[in-house]
């Protein structure tokens, strides 16, 4: 069992102040078999006039804020408490056709899988990072898949934290962190 806290900070910042429309949040993730949320924090600053929740769809979670009257700086921070119960299975029962990657998903998938799959952040630097994980042979097993690149991401947030100044940064400069 793994006790983790997860914060996440976004300020936006206007170089005049400026009305605030309807703000929508996903910070919470979802409970499941192995994920439990301990506590969860939202700060919003400034203070929205109202704030709800709802399910979207797909069970997410989604905040809802509202604001009133103007501002020069919108600031969201949230803080996560979660505990992991991790699994010592070696392998996960996959389907017959996701044995090997790559593999095409059922055409009854595909309408949920569609935006997952999407390449939003096209990048060399990704897909040569991803491709010292595939085997030469153009085909390589799915748990070995699963099991690398996670493994390849975990070494690589335990280098020394950096911070950005400013903005997000994208996947191919995010691995390489």
């Amino acid at each position: 069992m793994s006790l983790l806290t997860v914060r996440h900070v976004t300020v936006y910042r206007y170089s005049r102040q400026v009305g605030l429309g309807e703000h929508r949040m996903m910070f919470r993730p979802r409970e499941s078999h192995d994920l439990r949320l301990l506590k969860t924090r939202l700060n919003i600053t400034p203070a929205p006039a109202s704030l709800r929740w709802l399910h979207d769809v797909f069970d997410n979670s989604v905040a809802v804020a509202t604001f009133d009257g103007s501002t020069s700086e919108l600031r969201f921070d949230s803080t996560v408490a979660l505990e992991h119960v991790e699994t010592t299975r070696l392998e996960y029962p996959l389907e017959e056709y996701s044995q090997n990657y790559p593999f095409q998903y059922s055409d009854d998938e595909l309408p949920n899988l569609g935006p997952a799959l999407a390449h939003h952040y096209p990048s060399d630097d990704v897909r040569r990072w991803v491709g010292r994980f595939l085997d030469p042979s153009g085909i390589t097993g799915t748990m070995n898949l699963l099991r690398c690149i996670p493994a390849a991401a975990r070494r690589a947030s335990k280098a020394p934290a950096r911070r950005w100044r400013a903005g997000a940064a994208v996947a191919g400069i995010s691995l390489f962190l």
